[in-house]
């Protein structure tokens, strides 16, 4: 256990979100979070930290955005804190998600390419995409 957060166990990293309307849904939330309120992003040794302006609407939309992102990427674990008119988004992943991590990181700058494109750079990292569950 990290100072902040209990790092999950290794588990596989799959992520079973739907392919066409679920997936640009979920991109389409990213680019509005990212494009509004986003001010830093960090990797961290537990994951990733995300930190945004707390402006009016945005506390539920980061964890309404978090709750889809747990849904169908079960391997992670999400933290929000509030404080200071910031809304800060942990995002805690197991070591064997290293290399996920290090892609999702840049989410805030690659969202605004194609779904296809974000796809193919987190397959690359070893996420497999399962999405019969």
């Amino acid at each position: 256990m990290t100072a902040t957060h209990e790092i999950p166990p290794e588990a596989p990293i799959v992520c079973t979100i739907r392919p066409g309307d679920d997936e640009q849904a979920l991109m389409d939330a990213y680019r509005g979070l990212f494009a509004d309120s986003f001010v830093s992003g960090e990797r961290t040794e537990w994951g990733v930290r995300w930190t945004f302006r707390r402006d009016e609407g945005l506390e539920e939309r980061v964890r309404a955005q978090a709750a889809f992102e747990q849904r169908c990427c079960a391997f992670l674990r999400m933290a929000i804190n509030v404080a200071d008119g910031m809304v800060v988004w942990d995002v805690i992943g197991p070591a064997n998600a290293k290399a996920f991590l290090d892609e999702y990181v840049q989410l805030p700058q690659t969202a605004f390419g194609t779904v296809e494109a974000l796809r193919d750079r987190t397959i690359a990292t070893g996420l497999i995409l399962n999405d019969q569950h």
